[in-house]
């Protein structure tokens, strides 16, 4: 069964494995990573169970609770995890803030005047796109194949848990960030793939309630 899971994973991130750059973290999961200016970033899922300490986290689900979804999406945490000090990345890195995200969408192309809209952002430059492994054409256009994971960011459309459901697998990937915008809710980046959503060139800045349970990508100190 190990090497049959193992072979899987092989499969679904042939082209993720081609990264050469890694980082490990505390409970020996490995992660490629790549560079994105003047950025590192984990180029998959966050998978950990544990914070740098070695205590529990309250969260951490694999989408639809599917072990063979753990390579390929990594694990959704609620934003208690994401914020607690205890930190869930790897030694010498942090989960994305608002910052890091808005650093990475002026490094690829997004509009000065975007950066801290609320709202899809970035369509002009299908900038969205560029960020995620795969991206089917929609009913009213279609996409440069050249733009498509472009900075080999390779984001995939785990969904989301909520209320106990799982939701949205195959639709959207709503990440955390490790900003704080009230006492209820956090600032997140959302990604759209529905051939029909209107949306899926874009890259979608909002907040949402900190007990939804979203992807983490770390970025490095």
């Amino acid at each position: 069964m190990v090497v049959a899971a193992t072979s899987l994973a092989n499969d679904i991130n042939k082209e993720l494995y081609q990264l050469e750059n890694t980082v490990q973290d505390h409970e020996g999961n490995v992660y490629r990573t790549v560079t994105i200016g003047d950025q590192v970033w984990m180029a998959e899922g966050l998978r950990v169970t544990q914070f740098q300490d070695g205590s529990k986290v309250s969260s951490g689900a694999i989408p639809k609770d599917e072990p063979e979804n753990l390579l390929k999406y990594g694990r959704l945490y609620n934003w208690h995890d994401v914020a607690d000090e205890r930190n869930l990345c790897p030694e010498g890195w942090r989960v994305a803030t608002d910052e890091d995200w808005k650093r990475l969408e002026r490094t690829i192309g997004m509009p000065e005047e975007e950066l801290d809209q609320q709202g899809w952002r970035g369509g002009d430059q299908d900038l969205g796109v560029q960020l995620k492994e795969a991206q089917a054409d929609g009913l009213f256009k279609k996409f440069d194949p050249e733009k498509i994971n472009k900075h080999q960011f390779f984001a995939r459309p785990a969904g989301v848990k909520w209320n106990g459901f799982y939701i949205t697998q195959g639709a959207y990937t709503e990440f955390w960030t490790a900003t704080s915008a009230t006492d209820r809710n956090a600032i997140i980046r959302t990604l759209a793939y529905s051939w029909w959503n209107t949306h899926k060139g874009e890259i979608r800045r909002a907040t949402s309630s900190k007990d939804y349970m979203f992807s983490v990508r770390c970025v490095k100190v």
